[in-house]
Parts: structure tokens; C-alpha cells; sequence
């Protein structure tokens, strides 16, 4: 029953996914402030991402598993449209996700403060900057695939580890799925567990860069969160549309970050802390269709409270009043000269009260 109700929830959230992404993608290409400069291009960087992320999900459909020193995502062959191999290189470049979008999160900060502290003024966010800054999350994005495709490769040993705890758990037979693993403690042939040094470079790979995310997002947040008190300040050299910009932008940005923060980075971060600790938690599933969740969601901030965009889907969606094909002239205040329609229209009125 909890399989089927992930599947359906998963589905479900990447095809909103999908829907949300598209709409807001259209939104700030077309609809942005221009007082919004190179931001707009890091906004919609994050949303294609999100689109990609979503469409990649349907097709992978990943679950997570928690299991004494191991953290695993795994794949059923029966959901799956490809051969074993492949899906394997698919779930890493799903995983890659995970630093893909820390990373462009903490940009995001930076930006956000290097504009309200320096506006236009500040350089390294304009042409071929604006490009290198782009670069990061990639760099971090290729560096987890590449980590998950040659370190995390499962094998018989793991594969007869995870067979008990897969009937037991989910009815499942580990000889049907497809799967990567971070073993911290593989069992070898004498029947006793050695820690794994390339699995530990790894899960400290993977500990330092969410370490150096979140400091960074932290950081930022604050020193964002000072700058925007300066920004309202009355007096300041800032215009109301400004002002009000730059404050509906940090309030999109804040809940764009406690949403991945709450239903991904924590929980995952976790999962893959505890199986280092040799600790088993087992409550993977409920991971699984938390992530699902965060695409979805993450639209939603800059759709709602970023007034342009906001006031342009209502428009959109909003059915249009209709209109007269002739208006009527009206008089300006303090003028003595009546419009011809106007005065045909009071003639009417008299001849029919005659």
C-alpha cells in the first residue's frame, strides 16, 4: 500500500512539477521587472533545472533505503523503461540533483546581497561573470554524478546484505531492482565488517559540500535579511518600486530555501549521516516522496509573491470584461465643452421623458 501511495504521489508532484515550472519559466521571460537585471536569468536557471529535474523523476521514479551502514536508491525493473545499466547512470544523474540545486541556492544569497548592498555597482554579476557564477552548480552537479557512478557501484556482497531487509520490509526481491549503494561497512568473506575508505571519501565529500551550502546560505540569509532592514529605511536612495521589488524577491527567495531545506536537505542529509554511524533508521519512503515534493513546490514562492508575476497569471487565467466597441466621451474636470456623444446621449434621455 505505501509503495503504490509514493507512486501515485511521486506522479503526481512531478507532473505539477512539470505544469508550475513551465508557467513560471514563461513568467520571467516575459513578465520580469527590468529592474530585476541578471537575476531574472539565476531565477530561471533554477526553474529549467527544477523542469529537468521533474522530468528526470518520471522517468526514474527513485526510492531510498536507510539500512544499517547503508544508504541505497534503488529502482523495481518492472517500473522501469530501460536496461540496468542505465538506469543506474540515471539515478546517479538524478542524485547529482541534490549539490545541483544547493549550490545554485547559495548563489541566489550572494546575489541577492551583493544587489541590495551594491547595486548595480557590483560588476561580477554581469556578462562574462554572470556566466562563471553559473558554473558552480554544474562543477558540483558533475562531481556527485561521476561519485555515485564509480563509488556507490553495488555488487554480490551487498547484494545478499540487502536481501533479507528487502523481503522483510517491502516484499521485495533484491534480484528485481537496480540499485546504488554507499555500504560505510561492507561484510567480508570472514563474516566481519571493515570500514570502506573510498565510501568514507565519499560521504565526507558529501557532508562538505551540504556543510559549505548551508554555511553559505545561512551567511547570506542574515547579512541579506540586514541590508533589506536598511533598504525600507525612509530617505535611503532607493525608489518605492525598489524597494518593494527587492523586498517581494528576498521573501521568495527565504521560502525557496526552507522548503528544499526542510522536505531534502535535512532528511537526506540524515540518511546518508547515520549509515556512516552504522545507525539503522528505515523510514526512507517517507524521503522519497518528500523530494518529490520539492520541485512542486518551489515554484510556488516566486509565482505568489512576486507581484508581477502574480498579477500577470491572474490576468492570464482571469476571464476579460467586456468591453464597448464605442466608449463614451467623458468631460474633464473644470471644462465647459460636452462631448457630441455626450450631448446625443442627453437628447435621447429628454426626447424619451417627453
Amino acid at each position: 500500500m505505501l509503495e503504490l501511495l509514493k507512486d501515485i504521489v511521486q506522479c503526481f508532484a512531478l507532473l505539477i512539477s512539470i505544469f508550475l515550472n513551465t508557467i513560471l519559466t514563461y513568467l520571467i521571460l516575459t513578465k520580469s521587472n527590468s529592474k530585476m537585471g541578471s537575476y531574472k536569468y539565476i531565477m530561471m536557471y533554477l526553474s529549467l533545472s527544477a523542469l529537468c529535474y521533474s522530468v528526470l523523476g518520471m522517468i526514474v521514479r527513485p526510492d531510498l533505503l536507510s539500512y544499517s551502514s547503508c544508504f541505497v536508491v534503488y529502482i523495481k525493473n518492472s517500473t522501469s523503461f530501460f536496461s540496468p545499466t542505465v538506469m543506474i547512470y540515471l539515478m546517479s544523474l538524478i542524485c547529482g540533483f541534490y549539490f545541483f540545486f544547493a549550490s545554485l541556492i547559495s548563489v541566489h544569497f550572494v546575489y541577492r546581497y551583493k544587489a541590495l548592498k551594491y547595486g548595480s555597482k557590483w560588476i561580477y554579476f554581469h556578462g562574462k561573470y554572470t556566466f562563471a557564477w553559473f558554473l558552480i552548480s554544474p562543477i558540483l552537479y558533475i562531481n556527485w554524478t561521476l561519485n555515485c557512478i564509480f563509488a556507490f557501484q553495488p555488487n554480490q556482497r551487498s547484494t545478499e546484505f540487502l536481501r533479507p531487509r528487502m523481503e522483510r520490509d517491502f516484499g521485495i526481491n533484491v534480484d528485481d531492482v537496480t540499485y546504488i549503494i554507499a555500504d560505510f561497512y561492507p561484510m567480508h568473506e570472514n563474516g566481519q565488517k571493515f570500514p570502506s575508505i573510498g565510501a568514507f571519501i565519499s560521504g565526507f565529500n558529501f557532508l562538505l559540500m551540504t556543510t559549505v551550502s548551508l554555511f553559505v546560505i545561512f551567511i547570506f540569509g542574515f547579512k541579506c535579511y540586514y541590508e533589506m532592514t536598511r533598504v525600507v529605511v525612509p530617505g535611503r536612495n532607493y525608489s518605492i518600486t525598489q524597494k518593494l521589488l527587492q523586498t517581494q524577491l528576498f521573501r521568495a527567495l527565504v521560502f525557496q530555501t526552507l522548503i528544499p531545506l526542510i522536505i531534502m536537505y535535512i532528511p537526506l542529509f540524515i540518511l546518508f549521516l547515520f549509515p556512516m554511524l552504522n545507525i539503522d533508521l528505515g523510514f526512507a519512503h517517507y524521503v522519497s516522496i518528500s523530494i518529490s515534493l520539492y520541485p512542486a513546490l518551489d515554484a510556488l514562492p516566486s509565482i505568489l509573491l512576486i507581484r508581477d508575476y502574480r498579477d500577470s497569471l491572474i490576468k492570464m487565467f482571469k476571464k476579460q470584461e467586456n468591453v464597448p466597441m464605442f466608449a463614451p466621451y467623458y468631460v474633464r474636470r473644470g471644462s465647459t465643452t460636452i462631448s457630441s456623444a455626450r450631448k446625443s446621449h442627453v437628447q435621447l434621455n429628454r426626447v424619451e421623458l417627453s
